[in-house]
C-alpha cells in the first residue's frame, strides 16, 4: 500500500478470503471512495494498533458497504478518520447490522445516507436531526426502520423531517 499514496478509488470485490481491511490502508490519504462489497468473510472493525492510530485520518468522501453478510457494526476508525469529509454513506443488503452507533453523528459532511436491506436495523441514531448537512436520506426494504420513519406516520417521522430528499420504500 505504501506504493499507491496517490489512490483515489479502492473497490473491493468478491473477496472470499479478505477477513479485514489492512492496516496499511492508513497510508492511502488521498484515497476518497471506499467500496467494499460481497466479502463475505470480512471483519471491518479496524482495532486501533498504537496510540498513533487512534488520529488516522483519511478523506473518505464516499463509503458504500454492500452485500456484507458478516457485518455487524460499522468501521468506527475508518469513518472517524472521514468525519468532516464523508458526503456519502450507503448501506445494502447488510442482514446482521443491527444498529447505528451514536459516532455517525460525527460524520458532519454527510450529505446522503442510503440503507437498504438491512433487515435487523430498527432505528436510527438518537440525535439524527444534528446531522444538518444531510440532505438526502433513502431507506429501503428495511421493515422496522420504514415504519419508524415514515412520512406523517411513523412515531420518529419529525427527527428526520428536516432533510429535503426522503425516500421511502418497502
Amino acid at each position: 500500500m505504501q506504493y499507491l499514496k496517490s489512490l483515489r478509488t479502492l473497490i473491493l470485490y468478491c473477496c472470499d478470503s479478505l477477513v479485514s481491511l489492512p492496516r496499511s490502508l492508513k497510508l492511502l490519504t488521498k484515497l476518497e471512495h471506499l467500496v467494499i462489497n460481497c466479502c463475505d468473510k470480512i471483519n471491518l472493525e479496524m482495532e486501533a494498533e498504537e496510540e498513533e492510530d487512534n488520529d488516522l485520518q483519511l478523506n473518505l468522501k464516499t463509503l458504500l458497504l454492500v452485500d456484507l453478510h458478516s457485518v455487524t457494526d460499522l468501521p468506527r476508525l475508518l469513518l472517524q478518520g472521514s468525519s468532516s469529509t464523508l458526503q456519502q454513506l450507503q448501506i445494502c443488503w447488510c442482514p446482521n447490522l443491527s444498529v447505528l452507533p451514536a459516532w455517525v453523528l460525527n460524520l458532519t459532511s454527510l450529505h446522503k445516507l442510503e440503507i437498504v436491506r438491512c433487515i435487523k436495523l430498527s432505528a436510527l441514531p438518537e440525535g439524527i436531526e444534528r446531522l444538518t448537512n444531510l440532505r438526502e436520506l433513502t431507506i429501503h426494504r428495511c421493515p422496522e426502520l420504514s415504519k419508524r420513519y415514515r412520512e406523517n406516520a411513523g412515531k420518529d417521522w419529525h427527527k428526520i423531517a428536516h432533510i429535503q430528499k426522503i425516500v421511502i420504500k418497502d
